[in-house]
């Protein structure tokens, strides 16, 4: 049996926070994937051999590049997309999408966008108008009526989507998965946890929530430590809430790490603080990955009921969900979880179990795989209703 073929559309290929998108690329079984981007990014990182890069070094290189990167458009791209004979394209973030749409609707494929949290909200907010989107906001409307299936990444992604005007039928939700790790016991019982936050310093973490937070338990739990991974434009005002009440060396920032520290420091760590929030912007977080790959170590989390936390979070049962910016919710539950280590081995339990029974990257992966098939025989049946390209972009 022929294999069929996709072609992913990643701007930047990869982005170091990414390794989402390069997990589901080599958990890939029933298709063949090849990727094309502006520029490439941690290769050393993110190994993989079958890419076009569009930004490349020599003139001709960088004017591709630049043209790929002004216009959407690149004659390199779609003669190597015709070439390939693709079967179906897939955009990872909406403004990849515009990338995609111009091949899409000249060779007549079937594309597949996954959305990951800022990039539907975005288009609601005046933050549209920023000359870095004005490509994907001018073009948003061909993409919503033109995308053959639209997977957000949670509930909340998806109704912002049908509210945007995407077709109710071609919104399904999906959620990315994680490895598991196979080598695994329930975490020992001890009196001085240690509390983790991972992500970048920028506002709709809520760092700066999850710190207050840690602080009106601190005196209660004097052996909790709470360590932050990470760094951004926060920072500075991070140092200050630790100054602010006295923290010193009980909060311990721990810098950006590769992945598998990132891992080793969660197997070590014995509770996840996830304390997001809507910004100012309106940007959000999805299904917050770092939950599912703490979960999937047996670590209980505290979130904010945002975005697609409480689809990956089972209050009361696998961790606990307090409302957004509620200090004092935040640090009731963190209290209950650092004072009882029998509740907290409990909930890791029942976390990495939910981790293997629906998030699972593998099984994941085939169901991606299951919308790939369902967005080829869709296309092949509705060709003739569905929309052309307008002529701007092409």
């Amino acid at each position: 049996m022929t294999r069929r073929r996709a072609c992913v559309f990643s701007t930047n290929f990869l982005e170091y926070s990414q390794t989402f998108v390069y997990d589901e690329l080599r958990h890939h079984d029933r298709w063949d994937v090849s990727v094309i981007c502006h520029s490439r990014k941690n290769e050393d990182r993110f190994p993989f051999d079958d890419v076009l890069v569009l930004d490349r070094p020599g003139v001709l290189g960088k004017l591709d590049g630049l043209l790929y990167k002004v216009t959407g458009n690149s004659p390199t791209a779609l003669q190597w997309i015709k070439k390939r004979r693709f079967d179906l394209l897939h955009a990872h973030f909406g403004p990849a999408s515009t990338y995609a749409l111009g091949p899409a609707a000249l060779l007549d494929l079937p594309l597949v966008v996954t959305y990951h949290g800022y990039d539907v909200p975005f288009l609601m907010t005046n933050e549209r108008m920023r000359p870095r989107y004005w490509r994907y906001w001018a073009m948003s409307r061909w993409m919503l009526r033109r995308v053959d299936r639209f997977l957000p990444a949670s509930d909340e992604l998806a109704r912002m989507l049908i509210e945007l005007g995407a077709p109710p039928e071609r919104v399904h939700v999906w959620r990315l998965g994680v490895t598991i790790p196979p080598q695994w016991s329930p975490r020992p019982l001890h009196d001085a946890p240690r509390i983790l936050m991972i992500g970048r310093f920028v506002e709709k973490k809520g760092f700066d929530i999850g710190i207050r937070a840690f602080a009106r338990v601190a005196t209660r739990c004097p052996g909790a430590v709470l360590q932050i991974i990470g760094d951004g434009p926060g920072r500075a005002a991070l140092d200050a809430i630790v100054a602010e009440h006295s923290l010193g060396e009980r909060v311990q920032f721990l810098g950006v790490m590769p992945h598998a520290e990132v891992f080793a420091t969660l197997d070590r760590a014995d509770v996840l603080m996830a304390p997001s929030h809507v910004d100012k912007a309106g940007n959000r977080e999805s299904g917050l990955l770092v939950i599912k790959e703490a979960a999937a170590r047996g670590l209980p989390a505290v979130g904010t009921l945002h975005g697609g936390i409480p689809e990956i979070i089972d209050d009361g049962v696998t961790g606990f969900l307090v409302p957004e910016r509620d200090i004092e919710a935040l640090a009731d539950r963190l209290g209950r979880l650092l004072e009882d280590a029998e509740l907290r081995q409990m909930m890791g339990i029942a976390a990495r179990a939910k981790m293997e029974r629906e998030y699972d990257v593998a099984v994941r992966v085939r169901a991606l795989e299951d919308h790939y098939d369902a967005a080829v025989e869709e296309r092949a049946a509705a060709r003739p209703q569905r929309p052309t390209a307008p002529r701007f972009g092409l």
